[in-house]
Order: structure tokens, then C-alpha cells, then sequence
């Protein structure tokens, strides 16, 4: 049985595609949300194999779910579903650790594989976008991506900011102790 979530902001989107995936037998719907945070919760408690995620969403758009998801739930696989075919939001979904990304026009003729082929471990890209995809995934195993390569120095910068703040608050504690400050 492959359990799924579904997060879309539309509620008509997201109960189509529900009713879409409940006629498989081997499939089971097991939350739905409208927002990137809702969804955060719903993959911690259900655990699904996999998440079918718009991009655009209100609270914490699906870009950033999906890379939180990506970080903390790893076993849970990102199907992408969105209108938009442009290259940056293909980019972000990829980079951001989805395995599939699904033109909302096609789902009814790709949401179904998508979901077969990212719970056995492979990827699938609606035909419309499919070339742009393989494209993007090329240059990211390449280093070529630049939001990736700019997740890295911002990881640096944080990582530098977190010690220099853990030093900061050692010290601070160490003045207080020793009645350093008034």
C-alpha cells in the first residue's frame, strides 16, 4: 500500500486529484492541507511514502516544504504538481529534493505513474517539462547549479554565526558568573 498526502492551497485541486488516486486499489490518501506548514505536520504524524506537493501555496510554499521534507523525512519521496513550467521553479522543486514534478494540465494521465515510479525510487517529469528536467538534474550533478551552490555558502555563513553567537553567549555567561558586568 503507498499512503499519500496531498498539499494544495485549491480545495477543488486537491480533492480531484484525491478522488484520482482512491480509484487505485493500491493506493490510500491519508492526509490533504492547503499550506506548507499543515503539511510539515500531516508527513511527521502519517509518514506517507509519498507527498503530492504544489508549489505555490500560502504559509510555507511547497519549495521549502519540500526541501524541509527532503531533510527530515527522507524516506517520504515529492511529486511536484503546479501550472507553472518555468525553468527556476522546476529548478527549485529538484534542487529542493522532489522526485517527480507533475504539469497540473497532465495529472490525470501522469499523477498516477508519477506516484508508481517515485515510490519504487525513480523519477518522473511530466512530457511538457521533461527535457528541462533532465536538463536541470545534468547541471546539478554537474555543480552547475547556482541556487544550490548558494544554499552551501549560505549553510557556511550560518554555521560561522552559530559559533560566533555560541562564543558570544560562553563569554557572556562567564562575565555574569564571574561579575564581570554589572
Amino acid at each position: 500500500m503507498t499512503n499519500i498526502v496531498i498539499a494544495d492551497d485549491h480545495h477543488l485541486m486537491r480533492e480531484s486529484v484525491a478522488s484520482l488516486l482512491r480509484e487505485e486499489p493500491d493506493f490510500k490518501v491519508v492526509g490533504q492541507c492547503s499550506n506548507g506548514r499543515e503539511l510539515l505536520k500531516l508527513v511527521e504524524l502519517f509518514r506517507p511514502n509519498v507527498a503530492v506537493v504544489d508549489v505555490s501555496m500560502p504559509e510555507l510554499n511547497g519549495i521549502e516544504a519540500t526541501r524541509l521534507i527532503h531533510k527530515n523525512n527522507p524516506s517520504t519521496r515529492i511529486i511536484a504538481l503546479s501550472i507553472y513550467t518555468d525553468e527556476a521553479y522546476i529548478r527549485d522543486m529538484i534542487s529542493a529534493g522532489a522526485s517527480g514534478y507533475v504539469i497540473k494540465s497532465e495529472a490525470a494521465k501522469d499523477l498516477v505513474k508519477a506516484i508508481r515510479k517515485s515510490s519504487r525510487g525513480k523519477e518522473y517529469f511530466s512530457e511538457e517539462i521533461a527535457d528541462t528536467a533532465r536538463r536541470i538534474q545534468s547541471n546539478i550533478g554537474k555543480g552547475k547549479n547556482a541556487s544550490s551552490s548558494t544554499r552551501r555558502r549560505l549553510h557556511s555563513v550560518n554555521e560561522i554565526c552559530s559559533s560566533f553567537l555560541a562564543n558570544v553567549a560562553s563569554l557572556t555567561s562567564k562575565a555574569i558568573r564571574h561579575k564581570l558586568v554589572p
